[in-house]
């Protein structure tokens, strides 16, 4: 039999085109496959990135807010609030911005055409030859030097007043008087700012013109 008239088997005329096809639809197959896991690695990553943000996002405004309701210690205006003189123990201490509201007599008058910028005040104690020393101190400032000079004027004077102490407004220590007691007196200019102190005994006789008790007074002021 000719090959001619009667061609092989491999080379049958239906058998021929099934190879390409077959080709065809394994390479459309893994294209196919191909895709879906290039989508789906997509979507992870964007999934995994959008976490990633939002947590950097939240964490930014944790810190942002603790920060801006972090507590802070009471101000200070010179070394009896800031660093205290050897010896002496801080009791009470605040910080005000109405001084004609915690002051009286003339001076509150004063505060009350002038007022001031704000006034930090001090309770402390020490000791002098074994008597308990109560010391109470404030620094006032103004706005501008010329007003620190006039109150300094009036507050040196006798019986215009001052600015209240802080037992004096019912602050108490453990072992402190009700109110001060006779004080020596000191005051201080320093630019814009006026500082006074008052210093006397807890217990006993107590007066301005003690030597010991104006050495104290004197250092609350510098």
């Amino acid at each position: 039999m000719s090959w001619l008239t009667e061609p092989d088997s491999e080379w049958d005329s239906d058998d021929y085109p099934r190879q390409p096809r077959s080709r065809l639809r394994l390479v459309a197959l893994l294209l196919g496959g191909w895709l879906v896991v290039s989508v789906v690695v997509l979507l992870i990553l964007l999934a995994v990135g959008g976490h990633h943000s939002s947590n950097k996002a939240g964490g930014s405004g944790t810190t942002v807010g603790n920060s801006s309701t972090a507590s802070r210690p009471a101000g200070s205006a010179h070394s009896s609030t800031s660093g205290l003189p050897d010896g002496w123990v801080r009791q009470a201490a605040d910080r005000q911005t109405d001084c004609a509201a915690h002051a009286y007599g003339q001076v509150q008058a004063f505060f009350a055409r002038t007022p001031c910028t704000s006034v930090q005040r001090l309770l402390a104690t020490t000791n002098s030859h074994g008597r308990t020393v109560v010391i109470a101190s404030n620094v006032v400032t103004f706005r501008t030097a010329a007003q620190a000079t006039e109150y300094l004027s009036l507050v040196n004077a006798d019986g215009t007043g001052n600015i209240a102490d802080l037992l004096r407004e019912g602050v108490s220590y453990p072992g402190g008087p009700d109110k001060l007691p006779d004080a020596a007196f000191a005051s201080r200019l320093d630019g814009n700012r006026v500082l006074v102190a008052e210093a006397g005994y807890v217990g006993g006789t107590s007066g301005a013109t003690d030597p010991a008790l104006r050495e104290i007074a004197e250092q609350g002021v510098r």
